[in-house]
Order: C-alpha cells, then sequence, then structure tokens
C-alpha cells in the first residue's frame, strides 16, 4: 500500500438481511479498513435526489434513529472490522455524503447519483455485480454503463456485455470466498447422497425450475434427501420432502448444509458473479447447474461442473442423474472445482482493487 485513502461505498438502501452483492461490499470493506484506509458504508434512505420538505427532513431524521435503535448492530449477519463506519442518510446528495479519495457506486441506481457527486467525493468507481435489468428499466440500466465512471466488473461474462454496450474504463475483478470459512470439515468420500439447493423469491434465481426438476429427480431417487436454505419465509410450493434451513448462521451454513451436501443444484437464468455454488464447491460439493453467465468464472462443464442452459429442465434434470448415478463422475468434478475455487480468496481481490484505486 502507497498511501491511505478514504474510500466510501454507495448503497442503495438499507436491508437487515443477507443479499450477495452487500456481502461482497462488506467484504471489501473489511479488506480495505484492515489495509489502513478509512471506510464508510452509506445507506440512504432514498437512492435518488429529492427536494426535501421540512417535514420530510425530518422523517429521514427519525428513519436514521429508528433504524439505528430496530437493528443493533445494523449489520448483524456478518462481522465488520472494527474500523469500517456505517452511515445512514436521507438522499444520496452532496451534504450528505463524507468528502473521500474514492467513491464506488455499487448498484444501478447509485449509478448517475454518484456521477452527478462533486469533485470533493473522490475518483468515481462502479462496482458491477449484475445486469440489472432485473431491478430497472432495460434503457436506463444500459446507460449507467456509459456514465464517467471506471467500472469494476465482477465476472468476465459482465465484462463482455460492457464491451457490447460500448462502454469503457472497466476492470475485471472476480469476487472473493472466504476460504477459512467456507472449507471442508467433512470429507466429500465421507458423505452419503444429499442434493442441496437455493430458495429465493427473485425470478431470476430459477426456483420454480429446480423445484421442477427436484420433484422429477425425486420420484426417482426417493431416498436421497433434498435441502433448501434462503432468506424468505418457506413458500407453499416447496414440497413437505425438502429440508428447509431460513436464514441460517454461517457456521450453520457451512457445517449442517454444504458439508452435508454432495451435490449442489442451482437453476439460475442470470447471475453477476453466484456466490453460493462457489462457497458449496469450496466446502466438497459438486455443482450441478446452469450457464448462468457470471459462473463462467469457475464452473465449466464436465470439468469443474455441470453444466445446462438457462431453462433448460430436460438437461438439468440429466446431469443431477449423471452426478448422482456415476460416483466417479462426482468425485471428479468435486476434486477439480474444490481445487480451482482455492483461487478465488479475498486477499487477491481485495488487492486488485485497492490497486485499482490507487492507479
Amino acid at each position: 500500500m502507497t498511501k491511505s485513502c478514504r474510500i466510501n461505498f454507495i448503497n442503495a438502501g438499507y436491508v437487515p438481511y443477507p443479499t450477495g452483492g452487500l456481502r461482497v461490499t462488506l467484504e471489501y470493506a473489511n479488506f480495505l479498513a484492515a489495509h489502513g484506509h478509512t471506510v464508510t458504508l452509506v445507506f440512504p434512505r432514498h437512492a435518488s435526489h429529492r427536494n426535501r420538505t421540512p417535514l420530510q427532513a425530518v422523517k429521514s431524521r427519525l428513519w436514521s434513529i429508528k433504524t439505528r435503535l430496530a437493528n443493533r448492530p445494523l449489520i448483524p449477519w456478518h462481522s465488520l472490522h472494527p474500523k469500517v463506519r456505517l452511515a445512514l442518510v436521507p438522499e444520496l446528495h452532496d451534504r450528505f455524503i463524507p468528502d473521500a479519495d474514492v467513491v464506488v457506486a455499487t448498484m444501478w441506481s447509485t449509478a448517475t447519483p454518484v456521477a452527478m457527486f462533486a469533485s470533493a467525493k473522490g475518483r468515481k468507481f462502479y462496482l458491477i455485480q449484475g445486469y440489472e435489468t432485473w431491478a430497472g428499466p432495460e434503457k436506463e440500466v444500459n446507460a449507467t454503463w456509459l456514465l464517467p465512471l471506471r467500472k469494476i466488473v465482477v465476472s468476465k461474462w459482465l465484462e463482455d456485455i460492457g464491451r457490447g454496450l460500448g462502454a469503457t474504463d472497466m476492470r475485471h475483478i472476480p469476487n472473493g470466498i472466504d476460504l477459512d470459512h467456507f472449507r471442508i470439515t467433512n470429507p466429500p468420500a465421507h458423505r452419503a447422497p444429499h442434493v442441496l439447493s437455493l430458495y429465493h423469491d427473485g425470478e431470476l434465481k430459477g426456483v420454480a425450475d429446480a423445484l421442477a426438476v427436484l420433484k422429477t429427480y425425486h420420484e426417482r431417487f426417493p431416498d436421497i434427501p433434498v435441502s433448501m436454505f434462503g432468506v424468505p419465509e418457506r413458500g407453499y410450493e416447496m414440497p413437505a420432502w425438502i429440508k428447509y434451513l431460513r436464514n441460517p448462521p454461517q457456521t450453520v451454513l457451512v457445517n449442517d448444509f454444504y458439508n452435508k451436501g454432495t451435490i449442489y443444484f442451482g437453476a439460475s437464468v442470470s447471475e453477476g458473479w453466484a456466490l453460493p455454488p462457489a462457497e458449496a464447491m469450496a466446502c466438497g460439493c459438486t455443482f450441478v447447474g446452469t450457464d448462468s453467465g457470471g459462473v463462467r468464472d469457475y464452473a465449466t462443464h464436465n470439468d469443474t461442473a455441470l453444466l445446462a442452459a438457462p431453462r433448460d429442465r430436460t438437461v438439468m434434470l440429466r446431469n443431477l442423474i449423471a452426478a448422482t448415478e456415476d460416483r466417479e463422475l462426482l468425485q471428479r468434478l468435486q476434486r477439480r472445482g474444490t481445487e480451482l475455487i482455492q483461487e478465488f480468496t479475498w486477499q487477491r481481490a481485495g488487492t486488485a482493487l485497492e490497486q485499482y484505486f490507487l492507479e
């Protein structure tokens, strides 16, 4: 490190539960704080700039106080470096944002406000973790890729999308995995067959496809347990024979979920850089899923995973059956996948991001 920087990460809003995008931001914040930088995570009540009335100003102040009182700590599901600061602000306007050397938009809705910040708020970056047309109008999302911001894309797939849109100033920095935490504690060779998957209410996570495939799979292999984990309450569409682990602590997720499974099954339609399959691979699971874009950084068909096209339930099922019936295939994919995922550390990702900030 050549100098210490003041770095602000600008989030789209505050949520008290785990999200993959926020987890990545928190990991970067921890790394940078540990390396001597002053890091602030900014959570606005409103992502856009508004003409505030006196009443709205009072409501925003009360929102900040109520949110802190109701959520102590503000981020209960992730350990934070003691020097990482958390700021709740009314909106993304200059007067509420600390002066800094670097400011980072973390979602499409924050990119335009960051681009409009005064130069005192720092050199402007844009952490792109997905093609976020699911979160906003395609035309407006695409426009953020062309803003005068230095872009950090978390996968080669996103870099390709950016090129197609005419984006410049892009740096590919893949996400990391906390390999001290996500690791093998139960040898894969000792595990009985067990299929794991994610439950999510986002349409692009492909849960409807996953459940349809798992239903047919269960008819063929009724004695093989199937488990899911997620943040939402158990949905009515989830069959009773699926065990559901809701919002588990990280230690439970690692030891009682990932380290009990043999196959991690994912049916996502689109992912910037999917964390759960990578975490499962680090814990000794074989990844059977879809080519959802961002997984290509670590998942290659018949090398580190078995992949189908998104929505292709026939091939998904075929791959699940192959991994279940061919123990040699299962173990080969698992060994290769677990070996490859060791390259994706937060030390590597954080160092690359820090260097980009300091250029």
